[in-house]
């Protein structure tokens, strides 16, 4: 068994269920994850927690997000839901968050009823056994002390079948498999197990278009950060059940990075595909 101290699972879950002030409007904590800013990660999730609370008996199928400024992880973050349509089967949301009066994100989301129709799907990578592979927290967190960073709880566990060299810095082809689960069982909420998805969905994207490069995520010229981001959920999902996200970036230029991930059950199944384009701009250090 892991260590539970690496893990903040519940701290988390609390996080993302944001207050409700009024009708369209709510307040989520933030939380410190190492860095002064805001993780992009908690506006994703909670912002898709508002606009779910008002849409009752749909889904999110897609999500579109645009992070304006860093968000101070000391205040919270004000979030206004506009109720742009209410149609026969779909509802479309815009959400707003603001720091201060300032907007710092904003984010677009669609929900649908549930539907059959028609299926396919891109078939599943090679797929290795999550439960027998290690997991990358002890690492991190050997390395974190190593290197003399200090190493902040996660939400979900990570495995992976290679040497997920987080401080390395070698060179290496510019995709990435990762398996992702919740330590714990959940409860059966949906829209709480989608938040929770945007939430873990914002770990380590960038990663992948740094490896062509061998760019350390510590590397003192790295500047990093989330841009935009995309969802498209195109099956039910838990987070409590291993997902593999398979990821590639197939573009760096102008000081972006481009990623792309699909998203698998255990079963192959396709159950969600994210895109992610993010600053990674390397300033020149003084000398």
């Amino acid at each position: 068994m892991l260590d539970n101290s690496l893990y903040n699972t519940e701290e988390i879950i609390r996080l993302l269920k944001v207050e409700q002030i009024a009708p369209n409007q709510f307040v989520g904590q933030s939380h410190f994850m190492g860095s002064p800013n805001i993780f992009g990660g908690q506006t994703l999730g909670q912002s898709l927690y508002a606009a779910g609370l008002t849409v009752p008996d749909r889904r999110p199928h897609s999500m579109h997000a645009m992070f304006l400024l860093p968000g101070n992880h000391q205040l919270p973050v004000e979030y206004e839901v506009e109720r742009v349509r209410d149609g026969g089967t779909f509802s479309t949301r815009r959400v707003v968050g603001t720091q201060e009066g300032r907007r710092i994100f904003v984010m677009s989301a669609s929900f649908q009823v549930e539907e059959e129709g028609l299926s396919h799907q891109k078939p599943a990578p090679p797929m290795s056994d999550p439960d027998a592979l290690p997991s990358s927290l002890k690492v991190w967190q050997e390395r974190g002390i190593a290197t003399g960073r200090e190493f902040q709880p996660v939400p979900v566990d990570f495995r992976t079948n290679r040497d997920d060299n987080l401080f390395g810095g070698q060179v290496d082809s510019a995709t990435r498999k990762v398996w992702v689960r919740a330590p714990l069982k959940l409860d059966d909420d949906p829209l709480m197990h989608d938040a929770f998805f945007a939430y873990v969905s914002d770990y380590g994207f960038l990663w992948t278009a740094l490896q062509p490069h061998g760019i350390r995520m510590d590397d003192p010229r790295l500047q990093i950060a989330s841009l935009d981001h995309s969802i498209w959920f195109h099956r039910p999902l838990r987070m409590d059940d291993w997902l593999l996200f398979s990821m590639e970036s197939p573009n760096a230029s102008g000081g972006r990075g481009l990623c792309f991930a699909h998203i698998y059950n255990r079963d192959g199944v396709l159950i969600a595909s994210a895109t992610q384009e993010g600053l990674i701009r390397l300033r020149e250090t003084k000398k």
